[in-house]
């Protein structure tokens, strides 16, 4: 690997430290901003984050460029480069923003490593925990401490996430009430422990519509290194890091999850 995994690790948590832990509960009006729209915050710890993160991940290493997300909110053509070759950070400085907001202790930073259209490297740091979820390609990938390893096969029935509500109408009529009938879940309010809790089986499948790849890039490579996927149920193509709206994505922690929701959700279950 290019990078030392815990030299990055030490920086973000380092960071974590003094821009946005901080201001955890201390929030002025001033400091809080919309994007999108009423509920898509950002705040000065994000901004104050990003900006530190962008120095030393560059310091780390300075032929990857970088694309952040409030970055890429200013300038959206910068995520086209992400299809291309070449060496990437991508990074969510503060992975939910609302839940920072609000008071909800669930929210991290996610970092990954992109180099010519691969996910290499990722690192989800929940920040409240002060814990590290870190993988690399082919090498595994741990929960602090823990090495994490495949999950056994689920009993009872599957529990999962949803974050649909820019699903295609094509899509919603279809997928949704399937989804409803037979399956209990939450909505995504944090990329960062979402993904953290399908790899540790907390979690059995997660079904996205909107995907950044700030969002999603690390986890997914987090869950490939112990045997999970993440397909698009509209054309079975393999997710890759790129930014894409409408269309469902499945998320899994292992192959038979998977399977299971994939027949489930397309009409092909018994």
């Amino acid at each position: 690997m290019i990078v030392d995994p815990e030299k990055v690790a030490a920086a973000i948590a380092e960071i974590a430290a003094n821009e946005i832990a901080p201001r955890f509960g201390r929030l002025e009006a001033h400091d809080v901003d919309t994007k999108s729209g009423p509920g898509d915050f950002v705040t000065e710890a994000d901004r104050a984050a990003e900006h530190a993160l962008c120095e030393a991940l560059s310091d780390i290493y300075p032929a990857a460029a970088f694309v952040g997300e409030e970055s890429a909110a200013a300038q959206p053509e910068s995520l086209a480069a992400l299809k291309g070759e070449g060496a990437f950070w991508v990074v969510d400085p503060l992975d939910g923003t609302r839940n920072f907001v609000e008071g909800r202790r669930e929210f991290g930073t996610i970092v990954a490593l992109i180099e010519n259209g691969e996910t290499r490297a990722g690192w989800i740091y929940a920040i409240p925990d002060e814990t590290f979820a870190i993988a690399s390609i082919g090498d595994g990938a741990r929960w602090g401490e823990e090495r994490l390893a495949p999950l056994e096969n689920p009993s009872g029935a599957l529990r999962g996430y949803r974050a649909v509500g820019n699903l295609e109408d094509k899509w919603r009529s279809t997928m949704l009430p399937r989804l409803r009938a037979r399956f209990e879940t939450d909505p995504v309010k944090c990329s960062a422990y979402g993904y953290i809790h399908l790899a540790r089986g907390e979690k059995d499948f997660a079904l996205y519509s909107r995907c950044h790849p700030w969002d999603h890039a690390a986890g997914i490579l987090m869950l490939g290194e112990i045997g999970g996927r993440a397909l698009y149920l509209d054309d079975g193509a393999p997710y890759r890091p790129v930014a894409t709206q409408g269309r469902p994505m499945l998320v899994a922690p292992s192959e038979d999850r998977f399977q299971l929701m994939r027949a489930a959700l397309c009409g092909e279950a018994a």
